[in-house]
């Protein structure tokens, strides 16, 4: 069954649904907006003055891996042109739950991303039809504090270690297309305790 890319967020709606402080509010925006604008592969406006602070650090705590730091401006940006460029930036969130207070938030979720086949391969993965896109899921768990301008100040993203992999049939994979033609039309403004815009 394919699943619906506008409940993408689920927790996070659920969450800003249930809250009129205004800094909590901005905070859940601020991840909605970032979170969209990752799947429809517009990374730029993630970066942005008034979405991120002007050095910011991503740190991937991976099974297998270790740690993975990922330092200022210019390397975060390259993460993100790599996710779109290799097609693997269209991810949905299955069960989970979301905490903010006024430092930021931590979220606990299963991640269902999907990766094109050769690229899975060439990371090792046993895979059958590289030219076929696959389905990766795992838990995960992130913690993002965040500015007094309610700006991303770090990701700090920890994977599971129950990581599955399914071959996709076509008809359920998500497009970055279709995740345009759905999520732009309601992404949420950037939002400021300090401008008061909007609410």
């Amino acid at each position: 069954m394919k699943l619906d890319i506008t409940r993408r967020l689920h927790e996070v709606d659920t969450a800003l649904a249930r809250t009129d402080n205004p800094r909590h509010r901005a905070i859940l925006k601020n991840y909605i907006r970032h979170a969209n604008l990752e799947v429809c592969g517009l990374w730029e406006g993630i970066l942005a003055p008034d979405m991120m602070v002007a050095h910011p650090v991503y740190r991937f705590h991976t099974p297998g891996k270790g740690l993975r730091v990922v330092d200022g401006m210019a390397a975060v940006q390259q993460e993100y042109e790599s996710y779109a460029r290799l097609n693997c930036n269209v991810i949905v969130h299955g069960e989970g739950s979301i905490m903010v207070n006024d430092h930021g938030f931590m979220t606990e979720y299963v991640q269902h991303r999907f990766w094109p086949g050769s690229l899975l391969r060439e990371q090792g993965d046993d895979i059958d039809d590289p030219g076929a896109m696959y389905l990766v899921t795992t838990t995960q768990m992130m913690s993002w504090p965040y500015d007094d301008q309610a700006r991303v100040v770090e990701e700090r993203v920890y994977r599971g270690t129950d990581r599955r992999i399914a071959k996709c049939d076509p008809a359920e994979v998500i497009t970055v297309e279709e995740c345009r033609e759905k999520l732009l039309p309601t992404l949420p403004p950037v939002h400021s305790p300090l401008t008061g815009l909007p609410r």
